[in-house]
């Protein structure tokens, strides 16, 4: 079950998905473009979609850590794993907590997938593929809502959660991620000790930018439950 970041749309889950082998059926979860939904809001639509009659792991990245964290402390039958990529349990920079509410609204937020586009062109990531995921993205999820979720990220405590996650868990750091720095896996490592760190070199988007060191660290997981 894959949780997807800020956008919510899934679409940047392709580049991982093309690189799982054949015996990981990735289920993508999107959530809806249009709405202002809180983590409370986002949790049952993410239960209803989880498998009944099988086993299966869930992947929260970025924006989707807590909430993977939320869902996993409800132990739902057949859950063996949690993976938590680039993420956090609690704002992922402390300090900048109170710009958030002024910068996390418009003009500002318009500024958002322009941004992640000139991010991708000068990372050296700015394909012809990531070109129509940003285009496909603009007709998908409006950027007061995705706004909306920049200042939920700053005001989330999803530290009980995990506490209750009953399962093993793997963190994937990306290795020069300054979205989420690597404090925050320290922290979730503080919460769950045995949380094992697996470290890519890369950027905050670690699924994109190295899909097949993450699909093998996500295939080694999966193996060893």
């Amino acid at each position: 079950m894959l949780l997807p970041g800020l956008d919510g749309t899934g679409l940047l889950f392709q580049p991982l998905v093309a690189a799982l082998p054949d015996w990981i059926e990735p289920v993508v979860i999107r959530y809806p473009g249009d709405r202002h939904l809180s983590y409370q809001e986002l949790f049952p639509l993410v239960i209803d979609a989880l498998p009944r009659s099988r086993p299966f792991i869930i992947l929260g990245e970025s924006f989707s850590g807590p909430l993977s964290a939320m869902v996993a402390a409800q132990r739902p039958q057949g859950l063996i794993g949690l993976i938590l990529c680039a993420t956090f349990v609690t704002p992922p920079w402390q300090l900048v907590s109170p710009l958030i509410h002024t910068f996390s609204r418009p003009p500002f937020s318009n500024l958002y997938l322009p941004l992640k586009r000139l991010k991708a062109k000068f990372g050296g990531y700015s394909t012809p593929q990531f070109r129509k995921i940003w285009d496909e993205m603009d007709t998908l999820v409006q950027s007061d809502v995705m706004a909306s979720r920049v200042r939920m990220v700053f005001r989330v405590d999803a530290r009980q959660s995990l506490r209750a996650s009953n399962v093993p868990i793997i963190y994937l750091k990306g290795t020069s991620d300054l979205v989420v720095p690597g404090w925050n896996a320290r922290a979730i490592q503080q919460i769950v000790p045995a949380v094992r760190v697996v470290c890519i070199d890369a950027p905050h988007m670690v699924l994109q930018r190295k899909p097949a060191e993450a699909a093998s660290a996500i295939s080694d997981f999966a193996n060893s439950l």
